[in-house]
């Protein structure tokens, strides 16, 4: 199942043209964060082709709280950055049209997009392919990546056996565990160094994307250290 969420959009207009895509390729679940606009929005309602009230929209305020429940999140950015991150094409989310998994894609607001530590919070980055002038508007990112709903998915499948990808939630549990621990151990020089830390350390979990089994052990395994 495909979820799309919307960070700090600024204009309702442009909100409401996402939503229109979404109607258009069958995607019903959208995550508004921290919307500028506000929500409700008569204007956004107005742009979806007053069809707004045929999506299922939540609002969240923050992307921690918006993925708590996802399985895999992808962060759709144009921009490189000095991460270490699996960089797809728009064509990962035909893979996953026909998954139980809980798949969500980040869109960034139309003026500064994504942050890094936005990104850290995603599993893999998505990046559309363009001419060599990257320029989409936000409605078009969003009907480019939910188009992919209607592609054929690919037969390449990873078996998991008896387990299931994480929940973005236990994932952060297990990196919020980690930097108590290493809190008590006074293991970060100061705290810049430490929030730069976390983003290394939370951007390596996200980015392997691991099995509830996985984390349940690497649970257990930090707990029991003293």
């Amino acid at each position: 199942m495909l979820i799309v969420l919307l960070k700090s959009t600024q204009l309702a207009e442009n909100t409401g043209m996402a939503m229109r895509a979404m109607i258009n390729t069958g995607v019903t679940e959208l995550r508004l964060i921290s919307p500028q606009h506000g929500w409700p929005n008569t204007t956004a309602h107005l742009a979806s082709a007053e069809k707004s009230h045929l999506l299922n929209v939540n609002v969240f305020a923050s992307i921690e709280d918006a993925i708590q429940d996802l399985n895999i999140v992808f962060a759709a950015t144009a921009r490189r950055r000095n991460m270490i991150s699996r960089i797809y094409s728009p064509d990962i989310i035909s893979e996953y049209n026909n998954s139980p998994n809980r798949i969500g894609v980040l869109f960034g607001n139309e003026k500064s997009g994504l942050s890094n530590a936005d990104v850290s919070l995603c599993n893999a980055v998505i990046e559309i392919p363009n001419s060599g002038f990257s320029s989409y508007n936000l409605a078009q990112a969003v009907l480019l990546i939910c188009y992919q709903n209607f592609m054929k998915p690919k037969l390449n499948e990873v078996h998991l056996g008896k387990t299931v990808p994480s929940s973005q939630k236990h994932v952060d549990a297990l990196v919020n565990l980690l930097e108590q621990k290493l809190e008590k151990k006074h293991y970060f020089p100061s705290s810049d160094k430490q929030i730069l830390m976390m983003q290394t350390i939370r951007n390596f979990f996200k980015r392997s994307i691991p099995t509830l089994q996985e984390i349940q052990s690497l649970f257990g395994a930090i707990s029991s250290l003293q």
